[in-house]
């Protein structure tokens, strides 16, 4: 089974309800994460051990977002750990566990391009950035998934995916020759703007359902988009 993780943080509902969604739509698992600092107390022995209140905490962060996902999707499988350390360690750790897992943060964390990178270097993981608004956005994509790539046959086959899966059409930003993919996919309504840059992807993510990135062409673009971005 395949794998979304999703790291519990605060104001995070956005992200917990997209990571769930997204979870039910592939039928796959949802791993919930919380990490939580960890103050290397000694224990009576010298040894190194976790502040049973910061742990009973932690617990309580955890149960609560597993039983709201549960009260939207009963049937969804979930499971959850609590990490004393860094986000960024945690969520490492679990990518490393499952092939192909989709980790799930949400926008503007500190730490979102040391992720990519190392997801991209150690893992077979793919990163998506979730920054959900209420605002009645529109553009020229809305509600379609959009993909700026150069080649990149990862990037198109998670972006044809996951159209196919939302049952909505797809925006190509670039040259790329599509017409293999749409064989495969040949229910995927395909558009294409062959003028790219950043210019043009920030204008096709308005009110997207989903952007799709590659690391090595994604030039902040993660960090002006409005919606949710994967980076792959």
């Amino acid at each position: 089974m395949t794998r979304v993780v999703v790291l519990v943080e605060q104001d995070s509902q956005d992200t917990l309800d997209w990571a769930a969604a997204e979870a039910a739509a592939r039928s796959a698992e949802l791993r919930v994460v919380y990490a939580f600092p960890w103050t290397h107390p000694l224990d009576a022995f010298d040894e190194l051990s976790v502040d049973e209140r910061d742990l009973e905490a932690a617990d309580t962060v955890v149960r609560d977002a597993v039983e709201y996902v549960r009260g939207l999707f009963p049937s969804l499988h979930v499971s959850s750990t609590v990490f004393p350390g860094r986000p960024l360690t945690a969520l490492l750790n679990e990518a490393r566990e499952t092939a192909g897992a989709l980790v799930v943060i949400g926008h503007g964390r500190r730490y979102e391009r040391k992720l990519a990178r190392r997801l991209a270097r150690r893992t077979t993981a793919s990163l998506a950035v979730v920054g959900l608004t209420r605002d009645r956005t529109t553009g020229p994509s809305v509600g379609r998934v959009v993909v700026a790539v150069d080649g990149d046959s990862d990037a198109l086959g998670f972006a044809f995916g996951a159209a196919r899966r939302r049952g909505t059409g797809l925006t190509v930003v670039g040259p790329d020759d599509v017409s293999a993919w749409q064989t495969v996919y040949p229910e995927v309504d395909v558009r294409h703007r062959t003028d790219d840059g950043t210019g043009t992807v920030l204008v096709e993510s308005a009110a997207a359902a989903l952007t799709v990135l590659t690391l090595r062409d994604d030039g902040g673009v993660s960090r002006l988009a409005r919606g949710p971005v994967v980076l792959v």
